[in-house]
């Protein structure tokens, strides 16, 4: 990756925003997840995972994992699972925000690159489609692109 997201993460800070990053997990906690959602990560998204665990920047969070047990209220696992519950979400994406009440910010596990890559897609949170073409090609490319700005 040619910018580095961590830097980012720390001109963002330096540039005064409220940021929280959870801190790394590992990959057995990262396959956990997996398994209880049914669905396989792309390499961005464990990666983000294994390295920040969950961000939160300005108030804008993108759910991941946590020191605590995984499924538990506030990570991906459970945010996922409420969305899939609640609002029809399809099994295939893991909604990793909800973007004020608009949409679903999703990881669409069931598109893949030729490098095993899943993009970032908008999913409406009234019958589960998705709004619009692919927000990024990847998680990390997302990630970048919205800290950049």
């Amino acid at each position: 990756m040619s910018i580095d997201l961590r830097e980012l993460i720390e001109q963002n800070i330096a540039a005064g925003s409220e940021t929280i990053v959870a801190g790394p997990v590992s990959p057995d906690k990262v396959r956990s997840a997996e398994q209880m959602l049914g669905v396989e990560f792309p390499p961005s998204y464990t990666a983000f995972l294994t390295e920040y665990g969950a961000l939160e920047i300005d108030g804008r969070s993108f759910a991941g994992l946590t020191s605590s047990e995984v499924g538990t209220a506030g990570d991906v696992v459970a945010f996922t699972k409420h969305a899939r519950e609640n609002y029809a979400l399809p099994e295939r994406y893991v909604a990793i925000d909800f973007q004020d009440g608009d949409a679903f910010l999703c990881i669409d596990t069931e598109q893949k690159s030729v490098d095993n890559e899943s993009p970032v897609v908008l999913v409406s949170p009234v019958g589960g489609q998705q709004q619009g073409p692919v927000a990024a090609d990847s998680l990390t490319d997302y990630l970048v692109r919205y800290l950049s700005n």
